[in-house]
């Protein structure tokens, strides 16, 4: 992220190693041209030793607890605790998998109180408790198998009641043929018979986020319908809650042109929540996720800040941000009395929200220069690593690091990403001589991209490739006004903006004419469009689950997107479908000049398979270079480790042999 040259970067940490003896370093590099360069870590490698860290909590007496995602054990999640001693332990048992379904993106799988943790199993999506003080007894489920009806119940962002009677979270019914049904729903932890949630709310379209007050007389949540995202217009609500009862329910704040992105209560009894909306200007705070408070049928602001308070939680008296500024993570401590802000200023160049216990806190820091690291931090910002993402020893002088980077667009805006510069000890290029590059485009679309190490992007760049990653307009982390620009501007805005970031890197020199494009989703598609829009702009593209054709997907596609292109295109399919089959790829094949790989899940309920099938059988029926793979039993976005090493390995040989065929 930080906007410092690669260069100075690689002469500090060059000479750190030399310092400590790394032997290694004294190696002469070998000049050869870029596409020559061989990988410091083979694709077996990148997903080696390999874990992902989310969802961290904290409980009463300081016990620390994470999902810990794991490739090698065929993409399992596993809820792991660190215990006040620092010693480390799964919760879960093998084959136990806690990952919920709800909106098929699921979220908060688990909830802890007292010495017992509640998951939300992936194989059958029941909810189950664990014994902390006796870890080697089966987990015994809570929910039954079905509801009275035979319909499959799901569950998300679990809490428990201050008294630990009560057990809430987003609630979902599957309905075959049918779309779900979303709700609020409860179950009694005292009852020791198998349970059907209790619905405590419903009506919308869609829920999340239960919060019970401090005194638990209280229960708040948000909720939205169709046809908005969260993001668009989100309502929290709030109720009275009495022996598993909801009374007088009052809508706290939201509308339809503003979005609450988190709530979390304070022990005086004070609701927080975090709000932008739309329409605003670009220097208005109303254009940025704020934070605001409200007790007692009344309002106050908390913060006005030109930045997004993302993520936040509440401690007994302050409130930790993760807060984006130009997609840059900023750790954050705020007094919810006078809204006073104070930077926290941590090593990672990126991070997940700030977990707080007494005078600390946790997160997950994504590190500049080395694997994504679990970490514990005092309020000065000094670390302790409590576990890294991979042990796997990486040479520092091999990792490339990224730079932060704005261009102007064709239409006068600006857009944005990061750049990272080929990086390899091993060999140097010929003088004047270029990188390829290869582009990277983010899922969502209203997602973003954060800088930071990864094997992934080693991989890549350790053997001659630069790599742009764009935040292009629609990303998360500018504001308001940045996101909602892609609205009926999709397959439009964002492939301008990839147009005029490489436009922008050639006129600095730093990458050659040579261009390739990966995405998978959403970003799938903008590589679809960008192969079919811009012919002679890449000389080939890697669609990962994307979408080729927009009347196929807006039929196939799941509740929880169902509505989402209406908003992105501009209208349903009904009243604008000349527009929806404009902007599909599928379309314009005729155009398409570069070869394309594709890759799918078979069990992809976002994206479905029929998406990519599609695509595939008309490439080959127009005798279009192309190579199609789809994977037994991975859904959206895969996780075992033998198809994520598979993957990468086939788009790696793909795109060299046509590089190579085009020298």
């Amino acid at each position: 992220m930080k906007q410092i040259s690669s260069f100075i970067f690689s002469l500090f940490f060059l000479a750190q190693f030399i310092l400590v003896g790394c032997t290694s370093m004294q190696t002469k590099s070998t000049e050869k041209s870029y596409l020559d360069w061989q990988p410091v870590l083979k694709a077996e490698e990148v997903f080696q030793q390999t874990v992902g860290f989310s969802f961290l909590s904290v409980d009463d007496v300081g016990r620390l607890f994470w999902i810990e995602n794991r490739p090698e054990e065929g993409g399992r999640s596993v809820l792991v605790m660190q215990k006040s001693s620092g010693e480390i332990l799964d919760v879960i048992p093998k084959p136990f998998s806690t990952r919920s379904r709800v909106f098929e993106y699921g979220g908060f799988s688990y909830v802890v109180a007292k010495n017992w943790a509640y998951f939300v199993n992936l194989a059958d999506q029941r909810i189950y408790k664990v014994n902390l003080e006796n870890l080697s007894s089966a987990p015994t489920p809570l929910t039954t198998e079905k509801t009275k009806e035979g319909l499959l119940g799901k569950y998300v962002d679990l809490t428990i009641s201050p008294d630990g009677r009560w057990l809430a979270f987003g609630y979902e019914r599957e309905i075959p043929q049918k779309e779900a049904v979303n709700e609020i729903g409860l179950i009694d932890l005292q009852k020791t018979e198998q349970q059907e949630a209790q619905i405590l709310s419903s009506g919308a379209s869609f829920y999340k986020s239960p919060k019970f007050s401090a005194d638990g007389k209280s229960l708040a949540w948000l909720e939205w319908n169709h046809p908005f995202m969260p993001w668009d217009s989100t309502l929290l609500y709030e109720a009275s809650f009495d022996n598993g009862k909801l009374k007088d329910k009052k809508l706290v704040a939201g509308s339809n042109s503003s979005s609450i992105s988190n709530i979390c209560y304070l022990p005086n009894g004070d609701l927080v929540y975090g709000a932008d909306f739309a329409n605003k200007s670009e220097q208005s705070p109303e254009n940025f996720n704020n934070l605001y408070a409200h007790k007692n049928g009344k309002h106050r602001t908390i913060t006005k800040e030109l930045m997004d308070f993302q993520q936040f939680r509440c401690s007994a008296n302050k409130i930790f941000v993760m807060a984006l500024k130009e997609s840059e993570s900023k750790i954050l401590e705020v007094s919810p009395e006078n809204g006073a802000v104070r930077e926290i200023k941590i090593e990672p160049v990126a991070s997940s929200v700030p977990v707080p216990f007494n005078e600390k806190f946790y997160l997950v820091g994504v590190m500049a220069k080395g694997p994504s690291q679990l970490l514990e931090l005092d309020l000065t910002g000094k670390s302790k690593i409590i576990k890294k993402s991979s042990e796997q020893k990486i040479n520092e002088a091999d990792v490339s690091e990224a730079k932060a980077i704005s261009f102007p667009t064709e239409d006068g805006q600006k857009s944005y990403g990061y750049f990272y510069p080929p990086q390899n000890s091993n060999y140097n290029a010929p003088a004047g001589e270029k990188p390829p590059v290869r582009v990277l485009v983010h899922g969502g679309p209203t997602g973003m991209t954060q800088p930071g190490f990864s094997k992934q992007l080693l991989f890549w760049t350790s053997q001659g490739y630069a790599i742009f990653d764009v935040n292009y307009r629609g990303s998360v982390g500018f504001g308001r006004k940045y996101r909602d620009a892609l609205l009926k501007k999709w397959g439009i805005a964002e492939i301008q903006d990839v147009k005029a970031g490489l436009k922008y890197l050639r006129e600095q020199n730093l990458i050659s004419d040579k261009a390739v494009v990966s995405g998978g989703s959403a970003g799938g598609y903008t590589v679809q469009r960008l192969l079919t829009f811009y012919p002679d702009l890449f000389s080939t593209g890697a669609s990962h689950f994307g979408i080729g054709n927009l009347v196929t997907l807006q039929k196939l596609t799941h509740k929880y997107e169902s509505h989402y292109l209406e908003r992105l295109i501009g209208g349903t399919l009904e009243t604008n479908l000349r527009e929806y089959e404009d902007r599909s790829p599928i379309n314009h094949l005729s155009k398409l000049k570069s070869p394309m790989i594709i890759f799918q899940g078979s069990d992809d309920k976002v994206v479905p398979p029929e998406n990519s099938r599609e695509m595939a059988e008309i490439l080959k029926k127009k005798g279009i270079t192309y190579e199609y793979y789809e994977y037994p039993g991975e859904d959206h976005g895969f996780r075992k480790k033998e198809n994520l090493v598979d993957s990468l390995e086939k788009e790696d040989v793909f795109f060299k042999k046509i590089l190579k065929s085009q020298k």
